[in-house]
């Protein structure tokens, strides 16, 4: 998983066709929020604190699949 900071409130993150294999996820799955999409969120979330301190607490969340 790679994620870049884009500025203080945005993130960016890129999961190869074969990191989305490995946990058994598709992509329409992330649109319609399953329990696998949600888990790979709170990952990606944490991963983002731990690089890079971002935190998004109390704000609003918008994610785009592509």
């Amino acid at each position: 998983m790679r994620i870049d900071r884009i500025s203080e409130n945005q993130i960016r993150c890129y999961l190869s066709k074969e990191e989305m294999d490995s946990r058994q996820l598709r992509l329409k799955e992330l649109a319609y929020g399953t329990e696998k999409a949600q888990k790979l969120f709170h990952e990606m979330m944490q991963e983002a604190y731990a690089r890079y301190g971002f935190s998004a607490d109390n704000m609003p969340i918008m994610v785009e699949a592509v």
